[in-house]
């Protein structure tokens, strides 16, 4: 009797001491997203799990502002580039199962591919191509907007200059990710979807992980919004449509989902432990796998994506010799991910990190933006434009780019970039106006010029 009594201790001690870890942990991410949620750059779902374990999902903000809908666990968001891992879990299924071989030429798979000969599976995976994205063409926006097939992006690019020979450097790429979809559908006979959906989703239960259309209503999804010169800061994401990023960001998943794909990655259901090994190692100096980034957090080895479009954010991360898996997936596009994807990390492992400031944007209409037009230079010479353009004013690095990106008023004659998390203020002293830019290295005094 004495015996048993001992062991319901032990097991009583183990649950509550995870309980108390796992109030801990909510605690600490409450405290350091709280911030980000009041000023609008973060809407979203967290996923905290050890060896599958989940310690903490919660969803923050809303999944639709003008319903006032709160993000939940079940939320569906749009993962962007993160569906490129997904789509080389694919890839390496059909390595194994001896359907192609990630050492294949294009030309085997694709006959009269522009430099077939030269280019390979391998390359497209790991980002080595030199093959062009084609998110930086001219006439993306057009692109976007339209339905396409894959044919139709594929004969988009596919006769763009090789920006370096394959295999001797990396150079991320959509493109890459495009090709593999439609060697997928070459080789199988199968639409890139239902390919997925055969062997990939359905078997690990992935039921919320499927390609969205916007004539489609799929039941808790998330609106997306993108930061403006509003009353609230936000703005309702424009129309694109997802046809143009099969295989390389048109999916929409829960964390739950990417978590049983995770799982499945600690066992030989999907691909066997050597596969695995190709696709989890460093291609030379990259750190970057095969549709993995491979890196060190922490002094520990890491595995990740990441991916943000027009109203949304998504990351996917996991410590394989931890089995800790860290995922969050939002609906608000800002450069607030950025610091969440270190720092959320930092909080589990107990690493230092800081809580974001908190912030309040107000709205400026178009005459009184205009006082703060004008060209500003660093000491180094190099400069930028600030314009009102479409309502707000933005940021044009040495004057580049259609719109560049949205500053959002403080007030006071301070603006916030949410894209990249720097700051610019406008201090008048004597009838004179300084002008300091601040980033995460420092703050520099600027010289306006003609």
């Amino acid at each position: 009797m004495n015996q048993i009594l001992n062991y319901l201790k032990i097991i009583l001690f183990i649950a509550l001491n995870f309980n108390l870890q796992a109030q801990e942990l909510e605690n600490k991410v409450d405290s350091y997203l709280a911030p980000l949620v009041n000023s609008g750059d973060f809407y979203g779902t967290v996923l905290f799990a050890k060896e599958g374990n989940i310690e903490l999902v919660k969803g923050y903000g809303f999944a639709n502002l003008e319903h006032r809908i709160e993000n939940t666990s079940q939320t569906i968001f749009h993962i962007a580039s993160v569906n490129k891992p997904i789509t080389a879990v694919g890839v390496m299924y059909l390595h194994e199962n001896g359907i192609l071989n990630i050492d294949d030429t294009l030309a085997k798979h694709l006959p009269g591919y522009p430099n077939g000969d030269s280019l390979t599976i391998k390359n497209l995976l790991s980002q080595t191509s030199g093959i062009p994205s084609y998110n930086r063409f001219p006439d993306y926006s057009e692109y976007a907007k339209r339905e396409n097939s894959l044919k139709n992006v594929v004969d988009w690019f596919k006769d763009e200059d090789l920006l370096f020979e394959p295999g001797s450097k990396y150079g991320y790429s959509n493109s890459n990710f495009v090709l593999l979809a439609h060697i997928i559908e070459n080789v199988t006979g199968l639409d890139y979807h239902n390919f997925m959906e055969k062997n990939i989703f359905e078997p690990l239960d992935m039921n919320n992980t499927k390609p969205f259309r916007y004539d489609e209503i799929i039941e808790n999804r998330a609106e997306g919004y993108d930061p403006a010169n509003t009353t609230s800061g936000l703005k309702k994401t424009g129309f694109y449509n997802n046809s143009i990023k099969i295989g390389s960001g048109a999916l929409y998943s829960t964390v739950g989902d990417l978590l049983k794909l995770d799982q499945a990655l600690y066992s030989k259901d999907v691909l066997s432990e050597e596969t695995k090994e190709l696709m989890f190692t460093s291609i030379g100096e990259n750190e970057y796998g095969l549709g993995w980034g491979i890196w060190k957090r922490f002094d520990k080895n890491k595995h990740d994506h990441d991916g943000a479009s027009p109203g949304s954010v998504a990351y996917f991360s996991r410590y394989p010799d931890e089995k800790v898996t860290i995922i969050f997936l939002g609906n608000i596009n800002t450069g607030a991910f950025n610091r969440m994807k270190y720092d959320l990390a930092a909080i589990y492992f107990n690493k230092e990190y800081e809580i974001p400031k908190p912030k309040k944007y107000m709205y400026l209409d178009e005459d009184s933006l205009k006082q703060y037009e004008g060209r500003f230079e660093f000491e180094n010479a190099t400069f930028f434009d600030l314009k009102v353009k479409k309502g707000a004013l933005r940021f044009l690095w040495r004057g580049r780019g259609e719109l560049g990106n949205l500053l959002s008023p403080l007030g006071d004659g301070k603006f916030y970039m949410r894209a990249r998390g720097d700051q610019i203020e406008f201090i008048k002293k004597d009838n004179i106006t300084e002008v300091y830019y601040t980033e995460r290295s420092g703050t520099s005094k600027l010289k306006k010029v003609n």
